[in-house]
């Protein structure tokens, strides 16, 4: 901060005022070497002031009132500096800003004796500038690999059944050419139609048809597994979904069900977590680890009320499921955003008043 020059005063009355200030200043901020720039904001404004030329005045008073501006000017000058230093590196308003509010944020939250104050901001300012330029470039490289998944992904829904695996890591692809599931689904669509490929099985167009798909959604569902996917109906193969799909109709029967005699035969748990839900609306299921799932089933009554429930289960090798636990989430309501709400949007901004920065430093 600029040096200030002092007008003549009595070096006594000069040593008490900075010692006051010192004290203040080590009070609030144990770790932070703040003391000189304080004292040069405060004694600016006690120079303004009638009662500084007072023989007698009692400048404590004064400290303690100017001491909150003092603080927020202080701040507020190291952002302006963090900002300056990030800018001549970046040339980016934005990042400047938001890295150099990061700066003074991590230096509330210091719980280390920090002597020079400036030097330490423009070492985190340039740590931080090396981790995000970090981050920036694992994004692109992270973005050019979901650029070349998305032609996988596209292919998906190409109307002749065909699936593309160039876009996939060279490691994916040679894994998933060498599979059971790809081997299946090239042998199917590898006839000309449907009846070829019902010819050649000896069974009904219909069953070969079923079949093909039954290839198509295996293979689509290893190659998303493989892709990281693990929380989609698409993640689960064809036998896997058929058991689900199963098993959402039997708790459809819990939930349904008016005959005390069975429902005496079902497991309490599973008939509290399917209390009320008469109707499946909408499911959806997350993978949780090997063979296990989070099962989600959401219903809307006729009162428009919401209810949620959980199942975790697991999936064996003959798709059975076994149910580990299941709940209904108590505390599902609707919140209607009202029409006239208005969302700030501005980033980057530096307020930084003096009870933001007392209470960064209680944190």
């Amino acid at each position: 901060m600029k040096e200030i020059d002092f007008i003549s005063m009595n070096k006594k009355r000069y040593d008490d005022i900075i010692g006051y200030i010192r004290e203040l200043t080590s009070q609030r901020f144990c770790y932070l070497n703040l003391s000189d720039d304080i004292a040069n904001t405060i004694l600016v404004k006690l120079m303004k002031s009638p009662a500084f030329y007072e023989p007698k005045g009692q400048f404590a008073d004064l400290i303690k009132a100017s001491f909150p501006k003092a603080v927020e000017d202080v701040f507020n000058y190291y952002q302006k500096v963090s900002y300056q230093y990030c800018y001549t590196k970046t040339h980016e308003h934005t990042l400047s800003e938001d890295t150099s509010q990061e700066a003074i944020r991590q230096l509330l939250s210091s719980n280390r004796k920090i002597n020079d104050v400036y030097y330490w901001l423009r070492q985190v300012i340039h740590n931080l500038l090396c981790k995000y330029y970090e981050d920036k470039a694992k994004q692109i490289e992270l973005s050019d690999m979901l650029m070349r998944e998305s032609s996988v992904m596209q292919s998906f829904i190409s109307p002749d059944d065909s699936i593309e695996l160039d876009g996939l890591d060279p490691s994916l692809k040679k894994g998933i050419i060498e599979s059971s599931e790809y081997k299946e689904y090239e042998r199917a669509i590898s006839f000309q139609s449907i009846k070829e490929y019902a010819q050649w099985l000896k069974v009904s167009e219909k069953v070969a048809q079923k079949r093909k798909g039954r290839a198509i959604r295996n293979l689509k569902a290893k190659i998303l597994l493989a892709m990281g996917w693990e929380d989609s109906r698409d993640i689960l193969n064809f036998n896997q979904y058929n058991a689900i799909q199963r098993f959402i109709r039997t708790l459809l029967k819990i939930g349904r069900s008016e005959d005390d005699c069975a429902a005496r035969k079902i497991d309490p748990q599973l008939q509290q977590a399917m209390q009320g839900i008469e109707r499946i609306d909408d499911w959806g299921i997350t993978m949780a680890g090997n063979r296990r799932f989070r099962l989600h089933l959401f219903h809307l009554t006729q009162e428009k009320t919401p209810l949620a429930a959980t199942f975790y289960i697991v999936l064996d090798e003959r798709n059975h499921i076994r149910v580990e636990d299941s709940k209904q989430h108590k505390k599902i309501v609707p919140h209607p955003i009202p029409a006239n709400i208005r969302i700030p949007k501005e980033m980057g901004k530096s307020m930084w008043t003096y009870e933001i920065i007392i209470s960064l430093l209680k944190a």
